[in-house]
């Protein structure tokens, strides 16, 4: 996030940002060459390929929603999304997985 000061200085200036400047103000997190657009984009979603897809969802909607309420509000957001979970058979096979053979190794279904 670049802030509401940056922001408002580039929507109000109009201004160009070049690749370099972009990155340093934390406006994109990786700059590639053209030609390794694609590469650069698998790289960036294989660590989430064959991950716990719901709570992936479940936590980009907590933050997303968060962003736009008061704290009690977003505490209750992340609750009930968290809650949400424990119905799944992902959290069955994390849990397991994790107590088996520690973190980062389950191999989630999606379900």
């Amino acid at each position: 996030m670049i802030g509401p000061a940056r922001a408002k200085d580039l929507i109000f200036s109009g201004r160009f940002v070049d690749a370099s400047e972009a990155l340093a103000i934390g406006l994109v997190d990786e700059v590639v060459a053209p030609g390794d657009v694609l590469a650069a984009a698998r790289r960036r979603v294989e660590r989430y390929v064959g991950g716990p897809a719901y709570a992936l969802r479940a936590a980009k909607e907590a933050v997303d929603r968060g962003l736009e309420v008061d704290l009690a509000t977003g505490l209750e957001i992340e609750r009930a999304q968290f809650a949400a979970l424990f119905a799944t058979r992902d959290r069955e096979i994390g849990m397991a997985s994790f107590v088996e053979r520690g973190p980062g190794k389950a191999e989630f279904e999606g379900r």
